[in-house]
């Protein structure tokens, strides 16, 4: 009986050093944010280079007429020149989303948006062939920053 009472502590003693490793790795944690984040002194936001790049954003949609709306309102409410803003939603839709996305680009359009609408009938390479062919005709470039 007295070899169960030892196992019974040692087994008790070694979860008790186990919970205290974890305690510490805790405090540990806090310690890290305090110091690197919490009270770290905040980055300048860089210059905006001059001329402002334009930029495209596609938006590439497959039967989608839940979010369409509000994904190209959300677009639209970016802050960024709108003359050096284009919006592409490709669109490969075979339900009545192109419908709501043509009405809403026509809104857009009304509202002096760059947008414009790519309806594809055949699917080839999916999201990412939309992409690729949006690719072939954004005026926007692609730039890297490093």
């Amino acid at each position: 009986m007295e070899l169960f009472g030892h196992l019974f502590m040692m087994a008790y003693l070694g979860l008790v050093f186990l919970l205290s490793l974890y305690g510490l790795h805790r405090y540990w944690i806090l310690y890290l944010y305090f110091r690197y984040y919490k009270w770290a002194p905040p980055l300048a936001c860089p210059a905006m280079p001059n001329p402002i790049p334009k930029v495209t954003v596609q938006l590439p949609l497959y039967n989608e007429r839940y979010v369409a709306e509000r994904l190209i309102d959300a677009v639209c409410a970016l802050d960024y020149p709108r003359e050096r803003l284009e919006i592409q939603v490709l669109d490969d839709s075979t339900d009545m989303t192109r419908e709501i996305v043509a009405q809403k680009i026509r809104e857009m359009k009304g509202q002096n948006f760059n947008i414009v609408h790519v309806h594809r009938t055949q699917r080839t390479g999916y999201k990412a062939g939309a992409l690729g062919e949006g690719l072939e005709k954004a005026s926007g470039g692609i730039y890297c920053d490093l």
